[in-house]
């Protein structure tokens, strides 16, 4: 078992390999919209092995979907949707209530069943014809669907306070595992974990027929929280989030020196935590999303502001939130990290990784930014960005989509061919490529195609 605190060992983004040169972008092969007049986003995807794309989020009122129209119940409902590597949506699914209802990720496993995590207010709250019970507050919800979008399962966790699930994995075997927070005490199952009074990060397997095998969380004073989670293939998970506070993941002690610190842990099939590491933020800091390949190398993307404590430096944000990358051993060894940001608000959210070992880190920026020693100009308010790294952290390519609004992409996801997914939310007008983006009102979903040279 180890305990680290980050190193960095790459230089910082805006200031490596200036002249170094890079390939040419791959290109938009499509873009498209979903939702209505008001609020829709996608926080989720997915993608299997023939190029379907699997995606998840938040409607509200009357929202479309190619041909298929949804209304929410009152406010803001859950959906699921599968689009084949065309662009066409082949189905979509909704569930909620008379409050907020998200769906947060989403995976898919061999046999193209998709499973699904989030947290529902609702207490009126029904997927398909289930009925779903709240503990109070936000409860967490866990789902299966099978190919056809038929549900198959659900279960739901929580307690009296704010529980959210919002990163799942499935391995080989079918296998799921989860992660999110829970505020107070909180029930799986049969399992009750907990730690009066304070949010933590939690993680939880379940078999592929929806039967709880454990479920952890730390000890400890301070709020945690899981926002990403990677299998990799021997059924080793590994969990990206934030802390604050000090205590103890399973063996492991967890420490914080100034204020909410980066968090990735490493359990293993049978939840047993082997290492973790830690990077002190200021004025906050957390990891949003994590990948890992088949050998358990893990790379993660989030943001800090202020100044973020390493083993050996402490790196400071350029403005109000700068994004970072990171990439780390099998052993949890941190083997480079990229920083970068301006003035505003810069935010690393979606993280992925292909089968030569490349990166593809998406997100948004604001005002002027170095991106690998160029600068970088949003359009309006928030422009998308996607950009590539190879293993040792070599800049390969950079990706803008030119926005009139405030636009976020949440996720990306690669599948077997080196194509790229992405998905978000876009509050005005778009240009993905030569692909227009027209926004109907409010935040639409987008999803997009990278197709490589």
């Amino acid at each position: 078992m180890r305990h680290y605190v980050l190193v960095i060992v790459g230089l910082l983004l805006g200031n490596t390999l200036h002249a170094a040169e890079k390939e040419t972008p791959p290109q938009f092969e499509w873009v498209i919209q979903a939702g209505g007049k008001l609020h829709d986003k996608t926080r989720g995807i997915a993608v299997d092995g023939k190029g379907n794309v699997y995606l998840t989020g938040e409607f509200t009122g009357t929202a479309t979907f190619g041909e298929f129209t949804l209304t929410s119940n009152k406010l803001m409902d859950f959906f699921i949707a599968k689009v084949d590597p065309k662009g066409k949506f082949l189905w979509v699914r909704s569930g909620g209530g008379s409050k907020i209802d998200r769906g947060y990720a989403i995976t898919v496993d061999d046999a193209g069943n998709s499973y699904v995590t989030g947290h529902y207010e609702s207490t009126d709250a029904k997927f398909e014809e289930v009925s779903l019970p709240n503990s109070g507050d936000y409860d967490i919800f866990v789902a299966k669907y099978n190919p056809s979008g038929k549900m198959l399962w659900i279960k739901t966790a929580g307690g009296k306070g704010y529980d959210y699930g919002h990163g799942i994995a499935v391995d080989s075997l079918g296998n799921l595992f989860v992660t999110g927070a829970l505020t107070g005490e909180g029930t799986f199952d049969e399992v009750k974990l907990s730690e009066p009074g304070s949010s933590r990060v939690f993680c939880a397997r379940y078999t592929t027929d929806g039967k709880l095998l454990w479920a952890k969380t730390p000890q400890g004073k301070g709020n945690s929280s899981g926002h990403g989670i990677a299998v990799d293939s021997k059924g080793n998970c590994f969990v990206g989030g934030h802390t604050g506070g000090e205590g103890s993941f399973g063996d492991i002690k967890l420490t914080n020196a100034m204020g909410r610190d980066i968090l990735v842990a490493k359990l293993d099939a049978s939840g047993k935590v082997h290492w973790i590491a830690q990077g002190h933020g200021s004025s906050g800091a957390m990891i949003h999303e994590i990948t890992a390949d088949k050998n358990g190398n893990v790379w993660a993307s989030g943001m800090f502001k202020g100044d973020l404590k390493l083993k050996d430096r402490v790196v400071k944000s350029n403005g109000d939130s700068d994004l970072l990358l990171m990439s780390f051993g099998t052993d949890g060894s941190e083997l480079w990290t990229k920083t970068t940001g301006g003035p505003g608000i810069d935010y690393g959210l979606g993280v992925a990784t292909d089968n030569q070992g490349n990166s593809f880190l998406t997100g948004s920026f604001t005002g002027k930014v170095l991106f690998e020693g160029e600068e970088k100009t949003s359009s309006a308010s928030a422009d998308i960005f996607v950009i590539s790294f190879d293993q040792a952290g070599k800049a390969r390519w950079f990706n803008q989509v030119a926005g009139k609004g405030t636009d976020h992409a949440y996720s990306i996801v690669a599948d077997t061919s080196g194509n790229l997914y992405l998905s978000g939310a876009c509050s005005g007008n778009a240009k993905f490529g030569k692909h227009e983006f027209t926004n109907l009102g409010s935040n639409d979903i987008f999803l997009a195609k990278l197709k490589p040279r």
